[in-house]
């Protein structure tokens, strides 16, 4: 394993890595971006990003280099200087420098600027997404889509709609008649109804006079035979004596 496929194994790792004497790698996470080299767009994914500085220093890259290559400490040292000298001194000559696994780094005038290459991420929520072709969703053979009759849908909800302000209002109607008919009708009048009292008091004053007339031909007559009775009584005993 190399130097720069190290650095980028730790960075998978870690996300961050000093190389000494160089400058700070570390991966920064994109969104989805379009790329118009080959129309095509490229899922969220982890970005690498570099920083240059001579000044920095480190001993961790050593020692994962070591770990993985089973060699000293000090030779690890070693080979990590031999290889970020030649880095240097590439960049400085050619003002340009294409890192293998970890991108383009170029310097105009006395402006630093790194093009690091994507890193499929482990986030759950990118998890397994691809790159998307354009040219391919084109050819695609997409089934047709029928136009709706967007008349006959208007017609229809144009009958419901008088329907409803039809029967509404009816409803509505019928509801007050039979709820509040003293509001639509008017007040009953008691016209009818005192006269007919007036009727029925007449009537029953009418009927008094008569049965006092009745009962007093009555006790007129039941006079009358009790007088004749007795006078019947007193012939009969007269005429016994003689």
């Amino acid at each position: 394993m190399n130097i720069s496929a190290c650095i980028l194994e730790y960075l998978k790792q870690f996300g961050s890595i000093i190389v000494p004497g160089f400058g700070v790698f570390s991966v920064e996470y994109s969104k989805a971006i379009i790329n118009s080299e080959n129309g095509s767009i490229l899922p969220p994914a982890g970005r690498i990003a570099f920083m240059l500085d001579y000044e920095v220093d480190s001993d961790e890259l050593a020692a994962f280099i070591a770990d993985h290559r089973h060699m000293s400490l000090e030779a690890s040292k070693s080979d990590l200087k031999i290889q970020i000298d030649f880095w240097k001194k590439r960049l400085k000559a050619e003002q340009h420098l294409e890192i293998q696994s970890l991108g383009v780094l170029s310097l105009d005038e006395k402006t630093i600027h790194f093009k690091g290459n994507r890193l499929e991420t482990d986030q759950p929520d990118f998890y397994g997404l691809e790159e998307i072709k354009l040219s391919e969703i084109e050819k695609s053979d997409m089934p047709p889509i029928e136009p709706k009759n967007t008349e006959k849908d208007y017609r229809f909800k144009g009958a419901i709609l008088w329907i409803f302000l039809l029967i509404i209002p009816i409803l509505g109607l019928l509801y007050l008649a039979y709820t509040q008919q003293e509001l639509l009708f008017g007040k009953k009048s008691f016209r009818d109804i005192s006269v007919q009292t007036k009727t029925h008091r007449i009537k029953d004053s009418s009927k008094v006079p008569m049965r006092s007339i009745q009962v007093k031909s009555d006790s007129l007559k039941k006079d009358s035979l009790s007088e004749n009775h007795k006078k019947e009584t007193k012939i009969l005993s007269t005429k016994n004596k003689h």
